[in-house]
């Protein structure tokens, strides 16, 4: 009874953590969810691209953690020189849901991006970034400690004690970002090297997201470095080494590693068939391990990754071990003029 009770008062402490004082969520293929990563990466696509990702974790527990995110990015070019990229603009979407008392967190988002040319090969890509928050709790699912008696358990007529809480915070979101970029229009094929790096603040605007009636909770501004190149050894090997710094309030991650790409095929004329695959791995520092596998050709990509725990949270017996699983899909609209692509994501 007692490990009963203090399972559930866990939980929604857990809960309320991520309430009020919020850490984002951040995905393992991060470099393929470019509007939820820097908006400045609006600019780096060469086509109109529609993309999905969709992450689980912790899927032992009774209620995973999960992240959704649409995204939809149309570049714009130079209208007296259609190989001249302007920039971009992007709309996207997400979700995350987190707990047994049913936190959400929902998102919209308006992007517009552009790009600064320093010279031929060495571009600073710009973004800014507005949209709206919505979080969202449901406190009668909780289970408080005073609502447990020590002869019959947890009684949902015992009143919580708990008041003055507000189920719905709705607010006005700002976010900013750039990235260096060096010989961002050498094709794959080419044998050679590319490399960026880049900076990005979420919640720039620090809105109050606090659902306790009245109290004041100033989101925590969301900071992240990337940092990355890649290398083709020939027509059909790339590799791509990355990192990614993400700091909010307290809390620091860091994800070093690569991903490889084999490229086969006729890539102009196979449109359905794969022309391409790669795989990656990755370590989040003191957290876990990432591996990742997918294929693709110029008309569309999937990804599929897994986390792998190496913390401490994987001897709980709440999580089991579980790591994460996480996918991505991202669909391209063709171009008849060659475009040379920008390299921050894996052909995604």
């Amino acid at each position: 009874m007692i490990k009963k009770i203090a399972c559930s008062v866990y939980l929604t402490f857990f809960t309320l953590i991520f309430a009020t004082v919020g850490q984002d969520a951040i995905f393992s293929q991060y470099y393929a969810s470019g509007l939820y990563l820097n908006p400045a990466l609006a600019a780096a696509e060469p086509t109109v691209s529609l993309g999905f990702n969709s992450r689980v974790q912790w899927k032992s527990i009774i209620t995973p953690y999960t992240t959704n995110q649409v995204s939809l990015i149309a570049p714009i070019y130079k209208s007296s020189d259609k190989s001249v990229n302007l920039g971009g603009i992007g709309v996207s979407v997400f979700q995350n849901k987190a707990g047994e008392i049913g936190l959400v967190n929902t998102g919209a988002n308006i992007t517009g991006s552009y790009v600064i040319r320093l010279d031929e090969k060495n571009h600073i890509l710009t973004g800014i970034q507005i949209g709206i928050l919505q979080k969202t709790i449901d406190f009668t699912k909780g289970q408080w400690g005073s609502q447990f008696d020590v002869s019959n358990g947890y009684d949902s007529n015992i009143p919580s004690g708990e008041y003055n809480f507000v189920s719905s915070k709705t607010y006005m979101d700002v976010n900013f970002g750039a990235v260096y970029y060096h010989n961002p229009r050498r094709n794959i094929t080419e044998v050679g090297k590319s490399f960026y790096a880049g900076y990005s603040a979420y919640h720039f605007n620090r809105p109050n997201e606090s659902v306790i009636g009245d109290q004041k909770s100033a989101l925590p501004v969301l900071n992240k470095f990337i940092l990355g190149g890649e290398y083709s050894f020939n027509s059909s090997w790339n590799i791509s080494p990355n990192a990614l710094i993400a700091m909010q309030n307290a809390s620091m991650q860091i994800n070093v590693g690569l991903y490889g790409t084999y490229s086969f095929g006729n890539a102009e004329t196979n449109t359905v068939l794969p022309t391409k695959l790669f795989a990656g791995t990755w370590y989040r520092v003191k957290d876990s391990f990432i591996g990742s596998i997918g294929f693709g050709n110029k008309f569309y990509t999937f990804g599929l990754s897994y986390d792998l725990n190496s913390s401490t949270l994987r001897q709980t017996s709440t999580s089991k071990g579980a790591g994460a699983y996480e996918i991505s899909i991202k669909i391209m609209s063709p171009r008849i003029e060659k475009v040379h692509r920008v390299y921050q994501t894996p052909r995604i």
